[in-house]
C-alpha cells in the first residue's frame, strides 16, 4: 500500500520517498509513500517529476500507485530515496475546480432539489450532471448567485475521516466501507472524497 499524503496535505508540492518497486519496462514505479494524485472519481491525476523525469500520469493499481514515466527509469534507482516534485499550477487548478464542484453540488441540491450523479473535471472544460432533465435560466442564475455569495464569504473547507458505517451526514450515502475521508464546506456540505481541495472557498474563485 502507498501512503498517501495528499489525503493530508492537498499543497504539498515537493517530497522525498523511497522506491519500492519498479515495473519490468522500468516505465511505472512505485514509492512507499506519494503527494501525486492518481486520476480518480472526475479528478485528472497530477503531473511533475520524479527524480527528475518527467511524469506522465500517475494511476491507482489496487492499493498502490503508479508513477507512470514518460521514459524508462535508469538503472540503479531500486530502493533508492528520490525527490519528488508536483507540477503546482495543475494541483491549484484542480483543488479549485474540485472544491467549486462540491460547492455547486450542495447549492443544486439547496436550490434546486437536484442531486449530483456524475462529474468531470478538465483543462478547458468541467462537467456536473444532475438527476434532473433541465433547469431554466431563472434556476441557474438563483445557483450561481448562491454559490458565489459562498465564494466570497471565504467559508473554511476541512478535511475528517471517519467510518462509513456511522452517520457522518453526508450529502451523498457514499458505497464504501471501512474508514473514509470527508471533505467538508462549513455549514453547507460533508461528502466523501479522496481528492485535492482548497482550504477556504475564497480560492475558487468566481
Amino acid at each position: 500500500m502507498t501512503g498517501r499524503l495528499y489525503y493530508h496535505d492537498g499543497y504539498l508540492l515537493e517530497f522525498r520517498a523511497r522506491i519500492v518497486d519498479v515495473s519490468p519496462d522500468r516505465r511505472s514505479l512505485y514509492l512507499d509513500r506519494t503527494a501525486f494524485y492518481p486520476a480518480s472519481g472526475g479528478q485528472p491525476s497530477d503531473r511533475g517529476t520524479l527524480a527528475g523525469i518527467p511524469l506522465a500520469d500517475v494511476a491507482d493499481k489496487g492499493g498502490r500507485i503508479a508513477h507512470i514515466l514518460a521514459a524508462p527509469a535508469p538503472e540503479g534507482l531500486e530502493n533508492g530515496v528520490v525527490d519528488c516534485v508536483v507540477d503546482g499550477r495543475r494541483r491549484a487548478d484542480h483543488r479549485e475546480q474540485h472544491t467549486g464542484q462540491h460547492l455547486l453540488s450542495a447549492v443544486f441540491l439547496e436550490t434546486l432539489g437536484a442531486g449530483t450523479v456524475g462529474f468531470h473535471l478538465g483543462a478547458e472544460t468541467s462537467t456536473i450532471e444532475l438527476a434532473r432533465a433541465a433547469c431554466t435560466a431563472e434556476e441557474i442564475q438563483r445557483v450561481e448567485e448562491r454559490a458565489n455569495a459562498i465564494v466570497r464569504e471565504n467559508r473554511p473547507v476541512t478535511i475528517s475521516f471517519g467510518e462509513a458505517s456511522d452517520d457522518l451526514g453526508l450529502r451523498k450515502a457514499t458505497e464504501r466501507t471501512g474508514a473514509i475521508r470527508v471533505v467538508a464546506i462549513a455549514n453547507l456540505d460533508r461528502s466523501a472524497c479522496g481528492g485535492t481541495h482548497v482550504r477556504q472557498t475564497g480560492e475558487i474563485g468566481a
